[in-house]
């Protein structure tokens, strides 16, 4: 039996109980020690024999931050790789603090990877450290998943997609494509995920993938993203659209997109796709029927192709359940709008859109008069709404009596649904915030 002795966190295993977990089957050892950290699962090789098998056949090998640390690191790595005598299916690295001379040891280690059944790969690299530049034999690898933070994605002439691939994550990444490659189309016919954040070369990339299901392009550069790649992608089930502030001249056509993307879940867009959609929208030949939630940041009220183009989004969704609103932060005379017209009168409005609506979540909400308008029109036209939750933008800058004045207005709206729970929250710290990424993060 297991013993721990007073004053010792050191576990003692008896013969027997040592025996029945030297008896388990392989993959349930891999599974044990695929759930510890790197220095854990080295730990238990000292078992007995038979687990320092275990450990040197682990075909999930994670080294990260916090273990990419210690000192000497490549010296340790370079050990690990040595002793290692099966499959390496999972590889994450954090090279964030090897410098750029020693980048070739990496390759190295890619190179063993490449021949070593290498499947799930991630390269991690702060943002201030130097680029890493993915060496050529893992272009010839029949990847599934690949992931790379500040690196250099430089193919060989001859890649033309990597025909495998399920996942890819590229964040903060330089696409060096050589022209034969940018003129013709990346074959990845498995591709389910793909996401795209603040890289560059990535623009004029075309990617074959008709499986795709979820895209993600978070573009913080001056050059315009051609999204009719990506018209035959006709299982997309998710889609995030987020551009800097300062770039994208040209206008993005969304109407045809949309009308593709029939079996679009979730989708999510900042204000420059919005406002592109403005005069767009009333010529869609479909219901987005499949839409559940939608996601709009540095949404301005007072944009009123903004605001047309969400009313004309809630007409087009149906079944929309969950509607999230980042409105913009920049401050605003609140109590002083004169000729505040009220957009959201209209019938139409009232009959069709938010019938299923049951979440909406306002993150920087400031309390004008055209937001109350549109929470009043909510208010009013969603008898399934469940929960609103309004976060106050900048709290302690907010005077009380405005506070309670704002608070006391949503309050008193008239209300469609019966079991209707308004939340108002002024630290938004603390309680949970809208990330521009989209996802709601839960704080205490």
């Amino acid at each position: 039996m297991a013993m721990i002795s007073r004053g010792s966190k050191r576990v003692y295993i008896e013969g027997d109980d040592l025996d029945s977990l030297t008896a388990l089957p392989i993959s349930v050892k891999h599974q044990i020690q695929e759930r510890l950290s790197m220095e854990e699962a080295a730990r238990m090789s000292i078992l007995s024999r038979p687990w320092r098998l275990v450990w040197s056949s682990i075909p999930k090998l994670v080294f990260s931050s916090q273990f990419c640390q210690r000192k000497p690191l490549i010296d340790v790595i370079d050990t690990i790789l040595l002793q290692h005598n099966a499959a390496i299916k999972t590889f994450l690295l954090d090279i964030s603090s090897i410098p750029p001379p020693k980048h070739s040891v990496i390759d190295q280690w890619m190179l063993l990877l490449s021949r070593n059944g290498i499947m799930y790969l991630t390269l991690q690299n702060l943002q201030n450290a130097a680029p890493y530049i993915l060496p050529s034999c893992m272009y010839d690898v029949e990847l599934e998943s690949l992931c790379l933070a500040n690196c250099i994605f430089k193919p060989p002439c001859s890649f033309r997609g990597f025909h495998k691939l399920k996942s890819l994550s590229l964040i903060k990444v330089v696409l060096l494509l050589d022209n034969d490659i940018a003129a013709s189309f990346l074959w990845m016919p498995y591709l389910v995920i793909l996401q795209v954040n603040a890289c560059s070369g990535f623009p004029n990339a075309k990617i074959y993938a008709p499986r795709l299901s979820q895209v993600y392009f978070l573009t913080r550069r001056s050059e315009t993203l051609d999204l009719g790649h990506y018209m035959d992608c006709r299982k997309l089930k998710a889609v995030r659209l987020v551009s800097s502030k300062e770039n994208q001249e040209k206008a993005v056509n969304l109407t045809y997109l949309l009308n593709c993307w029939s079996e679009i879940h979730d989708f999510a867009m900042d204000s420059y796709y919005l406002k592109s959609f403005a005069t767009e929208a009333e010529r869609l030949l479909a219901y987005l029927n499949s839409l559940k939630v939608m996601t709009l940041y540095e949404f301005d009220f007072d944009d009123e192709d903004q605001t047309f183009s969400l009313l004309r989004m809630l007409i087009i969704s149906p079944n929309l359940n969950d509607l999230r609103l980042v409105l913009s932060s920049k401050k605003r005379n609140v109590g002083m709008e004169v000729n505040v017209v009220n957009h959201f009168e209209g019938p139409s409005y009232r009959t069709l859109g938010v019938l299923k609506l049951e979440s909406l979540k306002v993150k920087n909400f400031h309390g004008s008069r055209t937001e109350m308008l549109f929470v009043k029109f909510i208010f009013a036209s969603a008898p399934s709404l469940l929960k609103s939750t309004i976060f106050i933008e900048d709290v302690e800058s907010v005077d009380q009596s405005e506070y309670l004045k704002i608070t006391k207005e949503l309050m008193g709206f008239p209300r469609a649904s019966p079991t209707l729970k308004m939340c108002m929250i002024g630290d938004a710290s603390k309680l949970g915030i809208l990330t521009q990424e989209g996802s709601f993060h839960h704080g205490m």
